[in-house]
């Protein structure tokens, strides 16, 4: 792997030919990627990187970094081509619903560069190969997709399955031995290779505390979610697309976004052989089912209709942040419904209050009533799809209730009515209606 720090041809040039060469044919290895390693390229990714970002262990700030971006370029490709760049990373815990806490990783700008020109490098390389039903950190793809795709494929299987996968710390598990393996299918440059693993393998700064990071790829780091997508290609999507064309009887399907996937099946039978041989497979990578956020259950507006019929209803699953559930549409049939999930709905406002009431006595009360209609914003953004409506007004309901009691706390006093509020939040911009994501519109 030869790093030029200069070279006539747009590094994006470069970048595009690679994604044709790969698109073209499926079987191309690629053994010299290193060229795309330049100060144009590492330059360009330097304008990407958003500067109100945390900082690393290094404390080294964008615009600091900036002052002498020429020089602090060519002592990092210096590195990089003497194969002595190593990256630094700080890691947070951060808790989740369960009570466990998460690693995330914050980088060091320098080492944000590097990231940022490998992940668009494999993205190239790979994009054209990620199958449909693939739907994470994908160009031109989101949440919304892959939910309407579900949809979709629930709609199709009338009386059979839905095996519900929860993969247990996925991102903090990825075998560092299995994926290089899996890398050198499709890039034969060492070089280029022996990058990836040094950033995979950054040491864990947490605290006065350094340890090798020996498995995992951190959530939080920029590499990450491309080489967790490549992992799950190689593990999950390639081998279910197999087995579902030559093993599995009838319709079978599956949406993911990143390690949340969700399987359809037109057979119950057929479904139950499937959750019997997953673990396997995953133990085979070096992975874990997460048994209790993984399920098998009857899925179909047949299924669902008999159900009901017998007084009963279908057991509901979760994905991407919403619970899945049978109802009638509008026309009269049953179909796949979503609504937000109920602990998502109320750990959202506990954020809320919690922010709020760290900041009780603020002076600048604009700034945080600001933050605060950015974040109901964008999560009224993300659960405003069909059917959902009800939800996203209690959420916008709710969240003004939090706000006047925050008003009428701060100063010890309730001298804010209800009215004088609502016209405040209305020249502030907080929301009373939003655009609805349809989901599936032929229902």
């Amino acid at each position: 792997m030869t790093v030029h720090s200069n070279d006539g041809q747009s590094w994006l040039t470069k970048l595009e030919r690679i994604g044709k060469k790969s698109a073209c044919n499926k079987q191309q290895v690629f053994n010299n990627l290193g060229h795309l390693l330049n100060s144009d390229m590492l330059k360009g990714q330097f304008l990407r990187l958003d500067g109100n970002k945390a900082v690393g262990i290094d404390r080294m700030t964008k615009s600091a970094y900036g002052e002498h971006l020429d020089g602090n370029i060519h002592n990092l490709i210096l590195r990089i081509r003497r194969g002595t760049y190593r990256p630094k990373a700080r890691i947070t815990q951060i808790p989740k619903e369960d009570g466990s806490k998460r690693p995330l990783a914050i980088s060091c700008i320098e080492d944000k560069l590097v990231q940022l020109a490998v992940s668009d490098i494999l993205s190239r390389i790979y994009e054209p190969l990620f199958l449909p039903c693939s739907y994470g950190f994908r160009p031109g793809l989101n949440c919304h997709a892959a939910l309407k795709a579900l949809q979709q494929q629930t709609y199709r299987n009338w009386n059979g399955a839905v095996v519900e996968i929860d993969i247990r710390q996925y991102f903090n598990t990825i075998p560092h031995i299995e994926l290089m393996n899996l890398l050198r299918k499709k890039i034969s440059d060492r070089r280029f290779l022996r990058l990836i693993k040094v950033l995979i393998t950054a040491p864990v700064i947490e605290g006065k505390q350094i340890s090798d990071n020996v498995c995992g790829c951190p959530q939080g780091s920029i590499v990450s979610p491309v080489l967790a997508n490549i992992y799950l290609h190689y593990v999950i999507d390639e081998w279910f697309d197999e087995i579902s064309r030559s093993h599995i009887h009838g319709r079978a399907e599956m949406v993911r976004y990143a390690d949340d996937m969700v399987f359809t099946f037109e057979f119950l039978s057929e479904a139950k052989r499937f959750y019997k041989i997953l673990p396997k497979r995953l133990s085979k990578y070096g992975l874990a089912l997460h048994s209790d956020k993984s399920q098998l259950i009857p899925a179909g507006h047949v299924a669902a209709m008999r159900a009901n019929q017998s007084g009963g209803r279908l057991p509901t699953f979760n994905f991407l942040g919403f619970t899945c559930y049978w109802g009638i549409s509008r026309k009269g049939f049953w179909r796949l419904k979503l609504t937000s999930r109920k602990d998502r709905f109320a750990a959202k406002l506990k954020g809320l209050r919690d922010f709020l009431w760290k900041n009780l006595n603020t002076p600048d009360k604009r700034r945080v009533l600001t933050i605060v209609i950015r974040v109901i914003k964008g999560w009224i953004n993300y659960h405003g799809i069909s059917d959902n409506q009800r939800r996203v007004g209690q959420f916008i309901y709710q969240s003004k209730r939090v706000l006047y009691r925050w008003f009428n706390r701060k100063g010890g006093r309730r001298g804010l009515t209800w009215e004088k509020l609502t016209l405040i939040l209305k020249v502030l911009g907080y929301p009373s209606s939003w655009k609805v994501h349809s989901m599936f519109n032929s229902c």
